[in-house]
């Protein structure tokens, strides 16, 4: 059945600055914490950066994140309505290197590197941000390239509202955008996307006499755009299927959609010619080595729930949620941020696992489950992290308002192999091993704060002070040095207190002595 409840925007942002509130214990630091990967938010066709600006303030004010530059694009650089090449993308934005925790895109540019955030965004009347969705995807993979390359992070989270999903599809599903590794192999970077109000079966919604109209209240639609001809499920006087999302031929018979005056251009692939026979969107593979999220409203107005739900039904993704909900129009979708934050949730499995360093301060988010999800009544967040040898792994809870019921590692099968919190902690073996964290879901989304440590793990003799392997004379003058050292009078504690009786007394000495020359 559809999750129909709401999470109202108010309480998203009290649940969020309840983990941030000085009322959090002294040593908590919350400045260092970071998102496990970035994120970049996607723009719908009447939309632009600003149509992010209310979750930017909730990620930046209430949670205390990094927000990185905005990525600007023009995407018909010509200025031609007649004519559409991939040539005509024209980047405006050169990330300096360094952390931030998400991104905004920004379609509504001027080939002279003007961009808009507001209403005003086709006043120039170059129409950008209704371009055709390959030249969208191909600006999304030169994005994704500056965020990784910036960043250092291994792959990304897109967030597309309504077209903005489809443009990262159509980055996800055009293998040609893809980076190549050093043995050639391309792959995408994506570790999770989530659409919402996004007509992956298309949308035959038209502004038509009231385009005019529309442009009162911010969203002007020209209906013969690149974007509108890319989103139609059929055409209204051949009764084609979109060729966009469908396939078919580059033809004004085909992509027959107005009496008199057709679309600007039917050049649905951007390679300077008409006429080619186009593998639709939804003919090509999806990658199922990711998570997905889908986030649909029946009241959308726009796009139909079938069609924003789609991609089940057309691919039937393995790692997936979809959240429904009633009573929000399709230019608000953006705006439901409690929604938003339930479909950015953590993966529940090793095999699409989130990378995280050791060290960091990671913010994860707790928040109640999507429909498909494999275990509704908690939320469980699994996080990958790279051991290079032997280590004792430790886990440091900073907080966790909405109560931790588990933390566990995990090997390569997914079966538990130690218990995160154990004062102790746990041994690892070389390779990757898995972290999964479980809390509870309360009726607002929430923050928690974690840290992984890696550490050595401790000599199998306790003479070996200094754990080089080897009993030398370093060993007794660090002996020596403590003697007389009662429990916890050292920052790291009494080290040579060789035979555990809370003194480094003249035994201790002995023992180290006895064993000088010997190997450990």
């Amino acid at each position: 059945m559809p999750n129909n409840f709401r999470i109202d925007k108010a309480l998203i942002g009290a649940g969020v600055l309840a983990c941030l509130a000085p009322a959090l214990p002294a040593q908590v630091d919350a400045s260092n914490a970071r998102l496990p990967l970035p994120v970049l938010f996607l723009h719908g066709m009447s939309g632009d950066a600003s149509s992010w600006g209310e979750m930017a303030t909730l990620l930046t004010g209430s949670a205390g994140l990094i927000e990185g530059q905005e990525l600007q694009y023009c995407l018909n650089g010509d200025g031609s309505d007649g004519s559409s090449t991939l040539d005509e993308v024209l980047p405006f934005t050169a990330l300096p290197a360094g952390h931030a925790d998400f991104f905004r895109i920004n379609f509504e540019c001027n080939a002279g590197g003007t961009c808009w955030s507001n209403s005003a965004s086709n006043s120039d009347g170059i129409f950008s941000g209704q371009a055709a969705a390959a030249k969208q995807g191909l600006a999304v993979a030169d994005a994704i390239a500056e965020i990784l390359d910036a960043t250092g992070a291994p792959e990304i989270i897109l967030v597309g509202h309504s077209m903005g999903g489809l443009a990262a599809r159509e980055y996800l599903q055009t293998p040609e955008y893809w980076p190549v590794d050093d043995q050639g192999n391309a792959h995408h970077r994506v570790a999770k996307l989530v659409t919402s109000g996004t007509p992956h079966n298309g949308s035959n919604f038209s502004v038509g006499w009231l385009e005019d109209l529309g442009d009162l209240f911010g969203f002007d639609i020209e209906q013969r755009s690149d974007a509108v001809r890319d989103l139609r499920t059929s055409y209204y006087y051949s009764g084609d299927p979109g060729v966009y999302l469908f396939g078919g031929l580059e033809d004004n018979w085909v992509l027959w959609d107005f009496l008199f005056l057709n679309f600007w251009n039917v050049d649905v692939n951007c390679d300077g010619d008409e006429g080619d026979l186009i593998v639709g969107l939804n003919e090509k593979p999806l990658a199922d080595d990711l998570e997905f999220a889908f986030i649909t409203s029946y009241d959308d107005g726009i796009v139909s729930a079938f069609s924003s739900d789609a991609v089940v039904s057309m691919y039937n993704p393995t790692h997936r949620e979809r959240f429904f909900v009633n009573g929000v129009f399709h230019t608000s979708m953006n705006d439901e941020l409690g929604l938003t934050l339930q479909g950015m949730d953590e993966p529940d499995g090793i095999a699409t696992a989130y990378p995280i360093a050791t060290g960091q301060t990671i913010m994860g988010f707790t928040s109640p489950q999507g429909v498909d999800a494999p275990h509704p009544s908690e939320d469980r967040d699994v996080y990958a992290v790279t051991v290079s040898e032997e280590s004792i792994a430790t886990l440091d809870t900073l907080w966790f308002g909405s109560g931790l019921l588990e933390a566990s590692w995990l090997d390569a099968n997914g079966d538990v192999i130690g218990d995160a919190l154990a004062a102790d902690g746990v041994t690892l073996e070389p390779g990757t091993a898995h972290l999964r964290i479980t809390t509870a879901p309360t009726a607002a989304v929430t923050n928690h704060l974690f840290v992984a440590e890696l550490g050595p793990v401790p000599s199998t003799c306790p003479e070996d002070l200094d754990q080089s392997g080897l009993i030398t004379a370093n060993d007794v003058l660090m002996a020596l040095s403590q003697f007389g050292c009662i429990g916890s009078e050292l920052p790291d504690g009494c080290s040579a207190d060789v035979d555990g009786d809370g003194i480094v007394g003249v035994n201790d000495i002995l023992a180290v002595l006895s064993m000088f020359g010997n190997p450990c």
